[in-house]
């Protein structure tokens, strides 16, 4: 299996310990859109199923920053559906056809945006329980980017997620990852001299996610490019490691960079894909 297009990602930006989102309710459009409430706002989302016989596990993809829509997340399906495995895509609030203010995550207002992205995937979640076609035992998150800190907080709030996968993030503070990326724009530096002013940043730091991260139960697995001038990768891997957490697994691609492509080859390693199809395929299992 092909996971490379589950790999695009965005800006990073950081997240938050989320509150526990309303009861959902749901309609289908007749242009196939479906629209889960969640408090005073209604997320627009696409469920996309395989064909063949159900019930099907399913990945909600956790999109990162930025203003893209369900529709840039599309490669997602034709990567899964082969596989048995449906897609739901959605909207962020405030972008395509979801209500509420979209607003880009700084470290003043990172607690309160966060937690509403956090509750809106676990209203998704919720709704997806509920599915005839749909395993309710086997509900996974596919976060990139900042959905890689969106991920653990959903799981940090509901028993229904299975397993989360994060890419490119999830492990270091808000304003370490901030600053990282402001670090990175001067292109003569290189990642190990980044880090290392990374690592001595004294704040604003914005939502740290070690206090979710530690006391996260949840199978975890977290993939790493250390040639990311975006994600303090050094710094986010430290802290998963010093946790000893059993649930997760990390892998790191020395030479790997933010778009998963090996620096000195122009191509994706050739045992990425298969090491993540494998973990989660155990994972869908039941192992």
């Amino acid at each position: 299996m092909q996971w490379n297009l589950l790999f695009r990602s965005g800006a990073v930006a950081v997240a938050l310990l989320a509150v526990a989102s309303c009861k959902d309710s749901a309609a289908p459009q007749d242009d196939g859109t479906i629209r889960i409430r969640n408090g005073n706002v209604t997320l627009a989302g696409t469920l996309d199923l395989p064909n063949t016989a159900g019930p099907h596990p399913v990945m909600v993809f956790v999109p990162g920053s930025g203003r893209t829509t369900r529709e840039a997340d599309r490669p997602a399906v034709d990567i899964a559906l082969p596989q048995g495995v449906a897609v739901f895509r959605y909207d962020k609030r405030g972008l395509g056809e979801s209500t509420g203010v979209f607003e880009e995550v700084n470290t003043e207002n990172s607690a309160r945006v966060l937690a509403d992205r956090a509750s809106d995937v676990r209203a998704i979640v919720d709704w997806l329980a509920t599915r005839p076609g749909i395993r309710a035992d086997r509900i996974f998150l596919w976060g990139t980017s900042q959905g890689a800190w969106v991920a653990p907080l959903v799981a940090a709030l509901t028993s229904r997620v299975a397993f989360i996968i994060c890419v490119n993030g999830g492990g270091s503070p808000v304003g370490t990852v901030i600053e990282y990326e402001r670090i990175g724009r001067n292109a003569a530096l290189s990642i190990d001299e980044m880090i290392r002013q990374a690592a001595a940043f004294a704040g604003p730091f914005g939502y740290d996610p070690l206090p979710v991260l530690t006391a996260l139960r949840t199978h975890a697995l977290w993939i790493y490019g250390g040639q990311d001038r975006f994600t303090p990768t050094a710094l986010d891997i430290a802290r998963l490691e010093q946790m000893q957490n059993p649930a997760f697994t990390v892998r790191l691609f020395p030479r790997m960079n933010r778009d998963m492509i090996d620096v000195d080859t122009g191509a994706f390693p050739s045992t990425l894909f298969p090491e993540v199809f494998a973990w989660a395929s155990a994972r869908i299992a039941g192992s």
